[in-house]
């Protein structure tokens, strides 16, 4: 094990997660296949066939001396699952993609992307530095310490775990508070240009290939969550690991109250434009409360410029102001300050 990531499944500093972790609140249970072809050099190699995008649905079941049932992607192939209510960002990793790997070592690897409207995907970086001097062949080795941030990393009934922490900073249209879709995209893991699959730095990832044969590329047995959408404040408290109740405290450090925070995802309110507009995220499916932004001349009085009320529409309060509201579930809220506008402090409240 020469690499600098996670080792296999058993071995000290794995982050690897069994099927049967209590930590598991609820399994894809939906979704769709888009499949590649057992050998992508030859265009008159079929697509895989073994399974259906059912075998995907519900608990990790490929586990002990059983590789069945799964569905196997092929050649670039990639399979879209949807889950009963959309995963949200909790501390820690926030899912787990599953394979079937007899061992520790036959790794057929795949990408992880996500999406909060089903159109729009995201990739997880991800970083493979297996050689690529020689093709790992077909029933060749990975070292798992080589790989990180790719799918099937380890052997059945063992989840690759994902942390949507980081996708909030590289992508600030995906909205981490509310993922719909998990997508997997089999690995590709020929050396050669024409075909191969680059990780996020660009590299080959060099893994087992040719897999020519109806279970080749990656075989998707599930993907579990650990989180799901709250349904109100307390349900994200909880979700959150917070035991303050308070709508008031301040969990950010940022002087945001965390219901604040609970409304926006934990975006900022910005000044644009010199101080001509303002601008926020707003979560328009928290439906629970009230939800505003006000605007001060002297720190002292207040005046409401929009505000949405029991989750309804965003709603302009003050005339003198234009109201911007767009997207889909995280909303971008601006409001552009008139000419000759007085307003030079901006807050965001809630109830």
């Amino acid at each position: 094990m020469a690499g600098p990531y996670a080792p296999p499944a058993g071995v000290a500093g794995s982050d690897a997660v069994a099927a049967d972790n209590a930590a598991f609140v609820q399994w894809a249970d939906g979704g769709t296949v888009s499949r590649g072809r057992t050998d992508i050099t030859s265009m008159a190699s079929p697509a895989a066939g073994f399974g259906t995008i059912a075998d995907a649905f519900g608990v990790a079941d490929a586990a002990g001396n059983s590789s069945l049932p799964v569905i196997s992607l092929g050649d670039g192939g990639s399979a879209a699952l949807t889950f009963a209510r959309p995963i949200q960002d909790v501390p820690g990793p926030d899912f787990a993609v599953f394979e079937n790997s007899f061992d520790d070592t036959f790794l057929e690897l795949a990408h992880v992307e996500v999406s909060s409207n089903g159109l729009d995907f995201y990739r997880f970086p991800s970083v493979s530095l297996t050689q690529t001097t020689v093709q790992v062949g077909t029933f060749g080795l990975v070292d798992a310490t080589d790989v990180s941030n790719l799918a099937g990393k380890y052997r059945r009934g063992f989840g690759t775990p994902f942390d949507l922490a980081g996708m909030k900073g590289l992508y600030p249209l995906l909205d981490t508070q509310r993922i719909t879709h998990v997508r997997v995209v089999d690995v590709v893991g020929s050396i050669g240009v024409a075909f191969g699959t680059r990780d996020s730095l660009g590299n080959l990832i060099n893994d087992p290939f040719k897999t020519n044969f109806s279970t080749g590329g990656f075989d998707l047995d599930a993907v579990g969550a650990f989180s799901k959408l709250p349904v109100d404040f307390a349900e994200w408290l909880e979700s959150q690991g917070r035991v303050v109740v308070s709508p008031k405290k301040d969990f950010l450090g940022k002087g945001v109250p965390q219901l604040v925070e609970y409304f926006t995802g934990g975006s900022d309110l910005k000044l644009e434009q010199g101080v001509t507009q303002v601008a926020f995220d707003w979560l328009s499916y928290r439906t629970d409360g009230n939800f505003w932004i006000e605007g001060s001349v002297d720190l002292d009085r207040w005046d409401v410029l929009a505000e949405s009320i029991g989750g309804g529409t965003m709603t302009k309060v003050d005339s003198g102001v234009v109201l911007s509201v767009a997207g889909g579930g995280k909303k971008r809220v601006t409001i552009v300050l008139g000419a000759g506008s007085p307003y030079r402090f901006f807050r965001l409240g809630a109830e």
